[in-house]
């Protein structure tokens, strides 16, 4: 019988996001990439972006698809709302992998101003197209299929039809991730199988931030990827899918 790997995707991402590596799973494990609302093909805005918000939306998608318990992965925004998963409804995560986690600290006064600077939907809307594949590139170090998969999604999510959604998700998932306490503070006392995951080169979820983690939850497997950035589902595929079916095997 095969086992359900819930994926969560990123900030301005999709499902797509995690193909590579949902494809490179054995078999045995059932990967199930979910895109949340306002992103990739789920168009339609969800009317709260905090963590504990999406974190119930996926519940949701969970029980419709039947998926009673799931080993669940997150990458970066995805990352939060899997631990904010994880602490919600403990008995629905047979274990927990966050991959370059936002949120696992708390944000001071100036990464704020700069988080929000860089997702206000109006100035993004107003950016060259210069600036704005700059942007999205930003935070991969491996300069591959996968960085370019992702600018060009980010481009036509961006400029395509179902742009305004998909710039109001990005602008308040920001705006909830910041106003939501760090995922260091909401995982203590949990308890079960977790992996913590980060490229050595993450400016975004930098390896310190996430080891803030493990003082609460010393137990936790750390995987630090040399040569990867914050992408590392698309910069290193493979390496996550292997993290991912060790995980599942504690499960």
């Amino acid at each position: 019988m095969s086992r359900t790997v819930l994926l969560l995707h990123g900030l301005g991402g999709s499902a797509e996001d995690w193909k590579e590596a949902a494809a490179a799973l054995p078999k045995g494990l059932a990967p199930v990439a979910l895109d949340f609302p306002g992103f990739g093909k789920t168009p339609r805005p969800h009317d709260s972006y905090d963590p504990a918000s999406l974190a119930r939306w996926v519940l949701g998608e969970m029980d419709d698809r039947d998926v009673e318990k799931a080993v669940v992965a997150g990458h970066s925004l995805g990352g939060r709302v899997a631990g904010e998963l994880a602490a919600l409804a403990p008995g629905r995560v047979l274990a927990l992998a966050l991959v370059s986690p936002l949120g696992a600290v708390s944000y001071g006064f100036t990464d704020t101003l700069k988080w929000k600077a860089m997702s206000r939907a109006a100035l993004v809307s107003a950016a060259s197209d210069t600036s704005l594949r700059n942007a999205l590139g930003y935070g991969f170090a491996v300069d591959g299929p996968g960085k370019k998969g992702f600018v060009a999604r980010g481009m036509k999510a961006r400029t395509g039809p179902h742009a305004s959604a998909a710039l109001r998700a990005v602008e308040r998932s920001v705006d909830g991730l910041l106003s939501a306490p760090p995922l260091s503070k909401r995982l203590a006392g949990t308890k079960g199988p977790l992996l913590l995951a980060t490229g050595a080169e993450d400016p975004l979820a930098p390896p310190k931030d996430v080891e803030a983690i493990r003082a609460v939850r010393p137990d936790a497997a750390w995987a630090k990827l040399a040569g990867v950035g914050h992408y590392a589902p698309l910069e290193a595929p493979k390496d996550v899918a292997r993290l991912l079916a060790e995980l599942a095997k504690k499960a």
